[in-house]
């Protein structure tokens, strides 16, 4: 029985920390990549900072005032030549207070998942077709319900990675909705990725919510009359939310920089057939 408990918080570690830890460091390579791709151009950089940043300062700040932490000073979003800083959060807590600890780890990582729900939001109003099909996306790793760790998931996660791709290009047919939806979506998604700042912050309650989890997982364990099945059944839903988050911030980040690559080397193509300097 231990056994099988230690497996189950290695997994639930490995969904709900490590997962959305890969993600924002791979979402941070395409923010890079894309910037690094115009020279860090400031029409491309301001551009899309102008609405993808104060999404991810604003997650910051909701997170902080969900877990009582002191919000000291907000930049949604600034104009700043020295050192590129964009917006930002300076937030302090009470180390003995675990609850304000635990909220370190949520306040980092939380642009991946505000700004996947904020474009949840803005799909349900101008694609509702497209909603419609995501959402069945977004909770088919439900059906499992409690087994999710026998799922092939790296297989799984490629064919709801290539399902949600079909998905939001259903409806490009619609003309000018779908175009304001997928600007700003690419603009939010771009700026997911997760500072050093960031990270460096959320480490601090990594320790504590790994004891947690461990805590809770063996408490719930010694409980008979399969109380412990019910959890595991309610924690897989919650992976498989989670999952389906990052899986549509992956999906949104990478067309970012496939739609880069497509601009610049349409311009570099212009450049060459006019002689262009």
């Amino acid at each position: 029985m231990f056994v099988d408990i230690l497996k189950n918080v290695l997994w639930q570690v490995g969904i709900f920390i490590g997962a959305v830890y890969l993600v924002g460091f791979i979402i941070s390579i395409i923010n890079r990549v894309f910037y690094k791709m115009f020279n860090y151009s400031k029409l491309v950089v301001y551009g899309t900072g102008l609405f993808g940043t104060p999404i991810h300062e604003l997650s910051h700040l909701l997170m902080c005032l969900l877990f009582m932490h002191k919000v000291e000073k907000v930049k949604f979003f600034q104009i700043n030549d020295d050192d590129g800083v964009l917006g930002y959060v300076s937030h302090s807590w009470n180390r003995k207070n675990v609850w304000q600890q635990i909220g370190n780890y949520f306040i980092g990582v939380a642009p991946i998942a505000v700004g996947t729900l904020i474009i949840y939001l803005g799909m349900l109003i101008f694609l509702p077709a497209t909603y419609a099909e995501m959402s069945a996306y977004f909770t088919d790793l439900a059906t499992f319900n409690g087994n999710l760790a026998d799922v092939n998931l790296l297989g799984y996660s490629f064919r709801l990675f290539a399902g949600m791709m079909k998905a939001l290009f259903a409806e490009i047919s619609i003309g000018w909705p779908w175009w304001v939806f997928m600007f700003v979506s690419l603009c939010i998604a771009i700026h997911m990725n997760l500072s050093g700042a960031d990270i460096k912050g959320s480490l601090v309650a990594i320790p504590l919510m790994v004891i947690i989890i461990l805590a809770v997982n063996l408490v719930i364990g010694l409980i008979p009359f399969g109380v412990y099945d019910v959890f595991l059944g309610v924690v897989s839903n919650l992976e498989s939310f989670l999952i389906s988050t990052l899986i549509l911030a992956l999906v949104l980040s990478a067309m970012c920089l496939v739609v880069g690559f497509i601009i610049k080397g349409s311009f570099l193509l212009i450049k060459k057939i006019f002689h262009i300097r």
